[in-house]
């Protein structure tokens, strides 16, 4: 019966996973250009973000294949005043199957006279997917859409997105709104007799800081995700002490409470740290989700010149 009940579940989490294909992130806040291109050059300076999650502890094995899990590089910069450069690089594991998504983002961004910016960002790419089909074992063989050896199917990948923040808004602080759309194309990954079409997915996102004391600061934020079928949505609160140290919660509509903790050295390097309290059907099969980010944020200085020293020129204008 137990078995039963735990396949039935995975079918269920399999299913919802169909509706969504993009990974999740519970520190999305920290990750806004896998998200949405229009970020790229946000931040006046150049930032590198490293992020790692290891979802749904408890499920999966040396048979069946690791608890998904996924990993997410990614760097951006400002250019030429008005432009902003990134890249993203995205790898999702679900059981035996592997994604591949590398993208290169390019924003324009319009600068208002209240210091308010509007960018709109393409980022383009390629969905890779693989299978290690060779590690299946179907209930009948010769299956013609069950490989039997390892398979792999690419496809291209358009995202879109546009970006705005204010430095302030009432008694808000760095605000930020951003609407975006990731697979535009809907291309297909296809490998073998396998379709691994790719569904258009919309994010809608916001956040500010609001100031409390000279020393303590509330950072609420909000990501909206939905691929028309399914609609999910984080909300969370943490508090700034100091601006050093963060701590609060989120909540993921039918899904998990977030623990959310992070510390900036310096203004420039900064962690993350979330555990996700799973409160869907899987709870009895999971103990959780851990996710680690890492910020550095840098602007290169270049020394000038220094200039050369004047040489004397012989000029003679009389004999």
């Amino acid at each position: 019966m137990k078995k039963l009940i735990l396949i039935l579940t995975i079918f269920g989490c399999v299913a919802g996973l169909k509706a969504q294909q993009d990974a999740q992130y519970s520190q999305f806040f920290l990750n806004k250009l896998s998200y949405n291109p229009g970020f790229a050059g946000s931040e006046d300076k150049i930032c590198v973000t490293g992020l790692a999650r290891t979802q749904w502890l408890g499920f999966g094995n040396s048979k069946d294949g690791a608890s998904p899990s996924t990993q997410v590089i990614n760097i951006h910069a400002p250019i030429a005043g008005k432009f902003g450069v990134g890249a993203n690089i995205v790898r999702d594991q679900l059981g035996w199957e592997n994604s591949l998504n590398p993208t290169l983002a390019l924003s324009y961004r319009q600068r208002f006279k209240n210091d308010n910016v509007l960018a709109l960002g393409v980022g383009v790419g390629f969905m890779q997917k693989s299978l290690a089909g060779g590690k299946l074992k179907p209930l009948q063989d010769g299956d013609a859409f069950i490989p039997s050896t390892d398979v792999t199917g690419f496809a291209p990948d358009i995202n879109i997105g546009l970006y705005y923040t204010m430095p302030t808004l009432w008694r808000f602080n760095n605000v930020y709104a951003g609407l975006s759309a990731t697979h535009l194309n809907q291309g297909n990954a296809k490998y073998d007799q396998i379709d691994n079409p790719m569904k258009m997915h919309y994010y809608l996102m916001t956040g500010a800081s609001y100031e409390l004391s000279p020393s303590l600061a509330i950072e609420p934020n909000i990501l909206i995700k939905t691929d028309v079928a399914k609609t999910s949505a984080d909300i969370n609160a943490m508090l700034m002490y100091n601006n050093k140290i963060r701590g609060g919660l989120s909540y993921r509509t039918a899904d998990a409470v977030v623990i959310l903790i992070g510390y900036k050295f310096t203004e420039t390097l900064q962690v993350g740290y979330s555990y996700d309290l799973t409160t869907s059907n899987i709870i009895s099969y999971s103990t959780g989700s851990h996710e680690i980010a890492l910020r550095y944020c840098f602007m290169p200085k270049f020394n000038p010149k220094p200039d050369k020293p004047p040489v004397p020129r012989l000029t003679p204008r009389f004999l």
